[in-house]
């Protein structure tokens, strides 16, 4: 019987463990590194205690606490502080439990927390949005996103108001736990589906927000990069133009892996980089130009001399040190020819968005 009161309480529990969910914390990304995860020592211990004991869940308890790791990662300890706090606390209790099978109760808290997991992770994304004014992008699935959210909520809210009634269900037959066992139950999968839903929804504004930045950045930065082309900086500075230029075959490898932003992100540093190359050889080449030009004039000036002194002093034989007209004083130097150094990119990449 005091086994039975035991379990009963851990069952009573995991219903709370639902239910005191309704903060509105938000991480900051969709992984929060800095949170910590429970002492290893501490782990070791119950590794210990709990080997050879098949009724407390083998692989079921391996399963739970991967999804306890994952939460803890997603922020979710911080989205929802006193909903994580209670499902440490009944998975504390589960863990030490002698005699009794808990493979149900630990199904019951791996779902929750891939529950929390995942509404933590959309709440990081809507922060994303909210904060870049991305929903304008896709009105419909941020609605369906809000929504979802919303029901999760309401559901956790659901289940603290049945929290007391099934409390007192326990006080007065604690010998049959079946029918608190479905109540525990009933909601677990349907917040995984609404926690899901407000993810995906979420996600999808996310993902075609950063597709659409993406191909208008990749156009520009094939603007840029026809401008170096223009300047022949493929010739004149021939390693950073390669390696430019491989920004952008960067960003289409990220792009047709769906990492639209970090598509964004090398497009956009191939922009800046082709600019800059352009506008610097570009610059060069003038003053080059200019500097040639300025050479061009002397010479015609000292050629003009020259023709003018011919008719007033013609000379009569050879000086040394000057050349006959026909003399070449330079061998033909075969530049490389740009065309051919040009890096060619397509215009367009496979699941372009119009």
């Amino acid at each position: 019987m005091k086994r039975i009161l035991i379990f009963s309480c851990v069952v009573f529990a995991l219903i709370f463990a639902s239910c005191k969910s309704t903060e509105q914390g938000t991480s900051n990304s969709l992984v929060d590194s800095s949170v910590a995860v429970k002492d290893d020592s501490e782990e070791d211990e119950n590794s210990e205690k709990n080997s050879g004991d098949d009724s407390r869940g083998g692989e079921m308890l391996s399963q739970t606490e991967e999804a306890r790791k994952k939460a803890l990662d997603a922020g979710a300890k911080e989205a929802y502080p006193e909903a994580f706090a209670a499902l440490d606390a009944a998975y504390d209790a589960l863990k030490n439990l002698d005699g009794v099978n808990v493979d149900a109760e630990l199904l019951e808290l791996k779902l929750r927390y891939e529950a929390l997991e995942k509404a933590a992770k959309a709440r990081a994304l809507k922060k994303k949005i909210d904060d870049e004014n991305l929903a304008q992008n896709s009105p419909a699935d941020y609605e369906k996103g809000e929504n979802a959210l919303q029901e999760f909520d309401s559901l956790l809210g659901d289940v603290l108001s049945n929290v007391k009634e099934i409390s007192e269900s326990l006080k007065k037959n604690s010998d049959s736990i079946s029918d608190v066992k479905n109540a525990v139950g009933a909601p677990s999968k349907k917040l995984v589906s609404k926690a899901n839903e407000a993810y995906d929804s979420y996600y999808a504004v996310y993902l075609k927000s950063y597709k659409k930045f993406a191909n208008s950045e990749r156009s520009n930065a094939l603007t840029q990069k026809k401008r170096a082309d223009k300047v022949l900086a493929q010739v004149a500075r021939k390693e950073e133009y390669k390696s430019f230029a491989q920004l952008i075959t960067k960003g289409d490898s990220q792009y047709s892996t769906s990492n639209p932003e970090g598509a964004y992100n090398s497009y956009k540093e191939a922009t800046v980089s082709f600019r800059t190359l352009a506008d610097d050889v570009e610059q060069k080449r003038a003053a080059a130009q200019k500097r040639i030009d300025e050479a061009k004039e002397k010479v015609r000036e000292v050629e003009a001399y020259a023709l003018n002194a011919d008719k007033v002093n013609p000379l009569e034989e050879k000086v040394e040190g000057i050349e006959d007209a026909e003399t070449v004083l330079l061998e033909v130097d075969n530049f490389e020819n740009p065309e051919e150094q040009v890096i060619e990119i397509d215009e367009k990449i496979e699941g372009d968005v119009q």
